[in-house]
């Protein structure tokens, strides 16, 4: 009876170390995974921030580019007079002035007019009476 007494002591001993033994690999395992997951959370956030910034790069640069194209517009709707109106006086200076108008197809102006490029990226001509700054005549090419 002792013997038996003292192996069922000593399975139970074996057992319970067994079972501490497989509760701190349990342990390490969980914190491995733990850290893991940590890890991976660490990276899906530093990959979404990286995709919101440039997200938000690409909509600065939409924004701009749509403002630009605005003001290119609505510049040019500024620059558009029809025949009659006056053309701005800050236009009837030396820069704006066609003096080679043969070099661009016009025809020579009458005394007292001369013709005007406001935009020289643009092909719109207009003929003013140099005195006043009224429109006579408009070419667009």
């Amino acid at each position: 009876m002792k013997r038996l007494l003292i192996a069922s002591a000593l399975m139970m001993a074996v057992s319970s170390i067994a079972s501490a033994d497989e509760r701190w690999q349990d342990q390490r395992e969980y914190e491995k995974d733990r850290s893991e997951a940590m890890r991976e959370a660490g990276k899906d956030r530093r990959e979404a921030e990286r995709e919101y910034w440039k997200d938000r790069r690409e909509a600065q640069r939409e924004y701009e580019k749509d403002r630009r194209e605005a003001m290119k517009e609505r510049a040019k709707a500024e620059r558009r007079w029809a025949r009659g109106e006056y053309i701005p006086q800050h236009y009837l200076a030396d820069p704006y002035y066609v003096r080679d108008y043969r070099a661009y197809d016009l025809a020579p102006p009458p005394p007292g007019y001369g013709w005007v490029r406001p935009d020289p990226r643009d092909d719109e001509y207009y003929m003013v009476q140099l005195a006043t700054g009224v429109i006579a005549q408009m070419l667009d090419r």
